[in-house]
Protein backbone atom coordinates (compact mmCIF):
# COMPACT_ATOMS: atom_id res chain seq x y z
CA UNK A 1 0.00 0.00 0.00
CA UNK A 2 1.27 3.37 -0.90
CA UNK A 3 -0.56 5.36 1.24
CA UNK A 4 -2.03 4.83 5.06
CA UNK A 5 -4.12 7.60 7.09
CA UNK A 6 -4.85 7.07 10.81
CA UNK A 7 -7.02 9.33 13.35
CA UNK A 8 -4.64 10.44 16.27
CA UNK A 9 -5.74 7.64 18.01
CA UNK A 10 -4.77 5.02 15.93
CA UNK A 11 -1.25 7.14 15.56
CA UNK A 12 -0.97 6.75 18.79
CA UNK A 13 -1.60 3.25 19.06
CA UNK A 14 1.02 2.46 16.08
CA UNK A 15 3.67 4.27 17.88
CA UNK A 16 2.92 2.04 21.03
CA UNK A 17 3.01 -0.70 18.45
CA UNK A 18 6.26 0.11 17.93
CA UNK A 19 7.81 0.71 20.90
CA UNK A 20 7.83 4.59 20.14
CA UNK A 21 6.31 5.58 23.97
CA UNK A 22 8.33 8.42 23.62
CA UNK A 23 6.35 9.83 20.36
CA UNK A 24 2.93 7.99 21.26
CA UNK A 25 3.07 9.76 24.98
CA UNK A 26 3.95 13.23 23.50
CA UNK A 27 0.95 12.80 21.06
CA UNK A 28 -1.54 11.99 23.56
CA UNK A 29 -0.40 15.04 25.55
CA UNK A 30 -0.92 17.13 22.80
CA UNK A 31 -4.77 15.72 22.03
CA UNK A 32 -5.71 13.66 25.52
CA UNK A 33 -3.51 15.92 28.21
CA UNK A 34 -6.64 15.18 30.63
CA UNK A 35 -6.98 10.98 29.57
CA UNK A 36 -6.26 8.98 32.78
CA UNK A 37 -3.94 5.77 32.19
CA UNK A 38 -7.60 3.50 32.39
CA UNK A 39 -9.11 5.90 29.46
CA UNK A 40 -5.62 5.45 27.79
CA UNK A 41 -5.89 1.50 27.68
CA UNK A 42 -9.50 1.78 26.40
CA UNK A 43 -8.92 4.57 24.10
CA UNK A 44 -5.86 2.03 22.55
CA UNK A 45 -8.20 -1.00 22.32
CA UNK A 46 -11.05 0.78 20.31
CA UNK A 47 -7.86 2.33 18.56
CA UNK A 48 -6.49 -1.44 17.85
CA UNK A 49 -10.32 -2.16 16.42
CA UNK A 50 -10.03 0.03 14.30
CA UNK A 51 -6.71 -0.91 12.74
CA UNK A 52 -7.95 -4.65 12.33
CA UNK A 53 -11.21 -3.50 10.59
CA UNK A 54 -8.61 -1.95 7.86
CA UNK A 55 -6.11 -4.89 8.28
CA UNK A 56 -3.57 -2.86 9.48
CA UNK A 57 -3.31 -5.00 12.24
CA UNK A 58 -3.11 -8.51 13.56
CA UNK A 59 -2.78 -10.80 16.61
CA UNK A 60 0.67 -11.39 18.37
CA UNK A 61 0.65 -13.53 21.95
CA UNK A 62 -3.10 -12.09 22.21
CA UNK A 63 -1.79 -8.64 21.59
CA UNK A 64 -2.69 -6.35 18.68
CA UNK A 65 0.00 -5.03 16.58
CA UNK A 66 0.50 -3.03 13.61
CA UNK A 67 1.15 -5.51 10.77
CA UNK A 68 4.80 -5.45 9.13
CA UNK A 69 4.22 -3.83 6.05
CA UNK A 70 2.75 -0.51 7.43
CA UNK A 71 5.72 -0.22 10.59
CA UNK A 72 8.27 1.82 7.68
CA UNK A 73 5.27 4.55 7.39
CA UNK A 74 5.80 4.62 11.50
CA UNK A 75 8.98 4.11 11.83
CA UNK A 76 9.96 7.24 9.20
CA UNK A 77 8.14 9.52 11.57
CA UNK A 78 10.71 9.11 14.72
CA UNK A 79 14.00 7.85 12.34
CA UNK A 80 13.93 10.57 9.54
CA UNK A 81 17.47 10.74 8.16
CA UNK A 82 16.33 14.76 6.69
CA UNK A 83 13.19 16.69 6.89
CA UNK A 84 11.67 19.45 4.39
CA UNK A 85 8.97 20.79 6.05
CA UNK A 86 6.93 23.40 3.47
CA UNK A 87 4.53 25.72 5.80
CA UNK A 88 2.52 28.22 4.47
CA UNK A 89 0.00 30.96 5.75
CA UNK A 90 -3.82 30.90 6.01
CA UNK A 91 -5.49 33.56 4.44
CA UNK A 92 -6.04 35.94 7.47
CA UNK A 93 -2.26 35.08 8.46
CA UNK A 94 -3.23 33.59 11.46
CA UNK A 95 -2.70 29.82 11.38
CA UNK A 96 -0.79 27.96 9.56
CA UNK A 97 -0.50 24.86 7.35
CA UNK A 98 2.09 22.25 6.75
CA UNK A 99 3.26 19.14 4.66
CA UNK A 100 6.53 17.21 5.30
CA UNK A 101 9.11 15.06 3.34
CA UNK A 102 10.79 12.33 5.48
CA UNK A 103 13.89 10.84 3.84
CA UNK A 104 16.02 8.01 4.86
CA UNK A 105 18.21 5.62 2.93
CA UNK A 106 16.23 5.70 -0.86
CA UNK A 107 12.83 6.37 0.28
CA UNK A 108 10.78 9.20 1.15
CA UNK A 109 7.61 9.69 2.61
CA UNK A 110 4.72 12.31 2.38
CA UNK A 111 3.13 13.51 5.42
CA UNK A 112 0.45 15.34 5.82
CA UNK A 113 -2.50 16.26 7.92
CA UNK A 114 -6.15 16.05 6.89
CA UNK A 115 -9.57 17.09 8.49
CA UNK A 116 -8.19 19.98 10.91
CA UNK A 117 -5.49 18.27 11.72
CA UNK A 118 -7.48 14.79 13.08
CA UNK A 119 -6.16 12.45 10.47
CA UNK A 120 -2.82 11.82 9.46
CA UNK A 121 -2.23 10.51 5.89
CA UNK A 122 1.41 9.24 4.87
CA UNK A 123 2.26 8.40 1.52
CA UNK A 124 5.01 6.68 -0.26
CA UNK A 125 6.31 9.00 -2.98
CA UNK A 126 9.16 9.04 -5.45
CA UNK A 127 11.04 11.89 -6.29
CA UNK A 128 9.25 12.68 -9.50
CA UNK A 129 6.55 13.29 -7.30
CA UNK A 130 7.92 15.90 -4.79
CA UNK A 131 7.39 19.06 -6.88
CA UNK A 132 4.11 18.75 -8.35
CA UNK A 133 2.97 18.55 -4.77
CA UNK A 134 4.82 21.39 -3.27
CA UNK A 135 3.44 23.42 -6.73
CA UNK A 136 -0.48 22.57 -5.39
CA UNK A 137 0.57 23.30 -1.59
CA UNK A 138 1.97 26.69 -2.87
CA UNK A 139 -0.38 27.31 -5.41
CA UNK A 140 2.05 28.62 -7.69
CA UNK A 141 0.23 29.40 -10.70
CA UNK A 142 3.68 29.19 -13.05
CA UNK A 143 6.72 28.03 -11.89
CA UNK A 144 9.78 28.88 -13.75
CA UNK A 145 12.40 26.80 -14.53
CA UNK A 146 15.42 29.12 -13.22
CA UNK A 147 15.33 32.83 -11.55
CA UNK A 148 17.87 34.95 -11.63
CA UNK A 149 18.81 37.10 -8.33
CA UNK A 150 16.53 40.12 -8.63
CA UNK A 151 18.33 41.84 -5.89
CA UNK A 152 19.93 41.04 -2.27
CA UNK A 153 18.82 42.29 1.40
CA UNK A 154 22.07 41.75 3.90
CA UNK A 155 21.74 39.70 7.04
CA UNK A 156 22.07 42.32 9.41
CA UNK A 157 19.20 44.24 7.61
CA UNK A 158 16.84 41.46 7.43
CA UNK A 159 15.53 41.63 10.90
CA UNK A 160 15.04 45.91 10.73
CA UNK A 161 13.44 45.13 7.35
CA UNK A 162 10.88 42.30 8.83
CA UNK A 163 10.25 44.62 11.79
CA UNK A 164 9.53 47.71 9.46
CA UNK A 165 7.26 46.20 7.04
CA UNK A 166 5.39 44.21 10.09
CA UNK A 167 4.52 47.55 11.76
CA UNK A 168 0.08 47.79 11.64
CA UNK A 169 0.54 52.07 10.69
CA UNK A 170 3.69 51.84 8.47
CA UNK A 171 3.32 54.02 4.65
CA UNK A 172 4.76 52.03 1.84
CA UNK A 173 5.87 55.00 0.91
CA UNK A 174 8.28 55.96 4.01
CA UNK A 175 9.81 52.03 3.62
CA UNK A 176 10.30 52.62 -0.19
CA UNK A 177 12.03 55.60 0.21
CA UNK A 178 14.21 54.55 3.66
CA UNK A 179 14.87 50.68 1.72
CA UNK A 180 15.13 51.95 -2.26
CA UNK A 181 18.87 52.89 -1.59
CA UNK A 182 19.42 49.25 0.31
CA UNK A 183 17.96 47.18 -2.26
CA UNK A 184 18.64 48.85 -5.55
CA UNK A 185 16.79 46.72 -7.76
CA UNK A 186 13.30 48.28 -9.80
CA UNK A 187 11.66 45.62 -8.31
CA UNK A 188 11.60 47.24 -4.79
CA UNK A 189 8.12 49.19 -5.12
CA UNK A 190 6.79 46.02 -5.92
CA UNK A 191 8.42 43.82 -3.33
CA UNK A 192 7.53 46.39 -0.27
CA UNK A 193 3.73 46.50 -1.11
CA UNK A 194 3.76 42.45 -1.32
CA UNK A 195 5.21 42.19 2.17
CA UNK A 196 3.97 45.09 3.81
CA UNK A 197 0.30 43.54 3.01
CA UNK A 198 1.19 40.24 5.10
CA UNK A 199 2.48 42.43 7.47
CA UNK A 200 6.04 40.78 7.08
CA UNK A 201 4.68 37.12 7.48
CA UNK A 202 6.64 34.45 5.16
CA UNK A 203 5.90 31.21 3.63
CA UNK A 204 8.34 28.78 4.23
CA UNK A 205 10.18 25.34 3.31
CA UNK A 206 12.55 24.19 6.10
CA UNK A 207 15.32 21.22 5.58
CA UNK A 208 16.37 19.55 8.67
CA UNK A 209 19.06 16.81 9.03
CA UNK A 210 18.85 15.00 12.06
CA UNK A 211 21.65 13.32 14.34
CA UNK A 212 22.72 9.92 15.79
CA UNK A 213 20.75 10.92 18.59
CA UNK A 214 17.76 12.05 16.56
CA UNK A 215 18.53 15.78 17.32
CA UNK A 216 17.95 17.61 14.36
CA UNK A 217 20.19 20.31 12.50
CA UNK A 218 19.48 23.10 10.14
CA UNK A 219 20.20 22.56 6.38
CA UNK A 220 19.01 25.58 5.12
CA UNK A 221 15.63 27.65 5.06
CA UNK A 222 13.61 29.40 2.09
CA UNK A 223 11.15 31.73 2.34
CA UNK A 224 7.87 31.83 -0.08
CA UNK A 225 6.09 35.15 -0.60
CA UNK A 226 2.73 35.42 -2.45
CA UNK A 227 2.99 38.30 -4.69
CA UNK A 228 0.22 40.19 -6.73
CA UNK A 229 2.27 39.24 -9.68
CA UNK A 230 3.68 36.05 -8.66
CA UNK A 231 5.66 34.22 -6.14
CA UNK A 232 8.80 35.83 -4.57
CA UNK A 233 11.56 33.27 -3.22
CA UNK A 234 14.17 33.92 -1.18
CA UNK A 235 17.37 32.12 -0.41
CA UNK A 236 20.63 32.66 1.49
CA UNK A 237 24.45 32.96 -0.12
CA UNK A 238 27.46 31.97 1.82
CA UNK A 239 27.08 34.90 3.55
CA UNK A 240 23.91 34.28 4.82
CA UNK A 241 22.87 37.22 2.91
CA UNK A 242 18.74 37.21 1.32
CA UNK A 243 18.70 36.33 -2.30
CA UNK A 244 15.67 37.48 -3.53
CA UNK A 245 14.05 35.63 -6.44
CA UNK A 246 10.95 34.71 -8.57
CA UNK A 247 9.83 31.27 -7.38
CA UNK A 248 11.07 28.69 -9.69
CA UNK A 249 11.67 24.97 -9.93
CA UNK A 250 15.95 25.19 -9.27
CA UNK A 251 16.06 26.54 -6.46
CA UNK A 252 13.49 24.59 -4.82
CA UNK A 253 15.25 20.99 -6.36
CA UNK A 254 18.68 22.30 -4.34
CA UNK A 255 16.97 22.53 -1.08
CA UNK A 256 15.54 18.99 -1.44
CA UNK A 257 19.27 18.01 -2.48
CA UNK A 258 21.47 19.85 -0.10
CA UNK A 259 22.49 18.23 3.12
CA UNK A 260 25.09 20.50 4.11
CA UNK A 261 24.31 21.77 7.84
CA UNK A 262 23.90 25.89 7.61
CA UNK A 263 25.48 27.77 10.14
CA UNK A 264 23.24 30.89 11.44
Amino acid sequence: MKTIQLSIEELIFSFYSEGLYEQGISLKETYFPALEDSELKLMLEFASRSLLAKNMAKEVNRQYKLKEEFTPFIQILSSAEKTVKASKFNLDLEGENSISFHFIDDEIYFHRLLHDHQVHSITKVNEEEILPIINEFFNFNTLLKQSEVLFKLKNDDFEEFLNDVSQPDSIQESLISKWSNRLQSQNTNEFIEDISKRSGKMDSLLSLKYDSNNNPDLIDLHFVIPGKEGFWYLTRDQNLDLNIQKANESAINNLFSKDRILSM
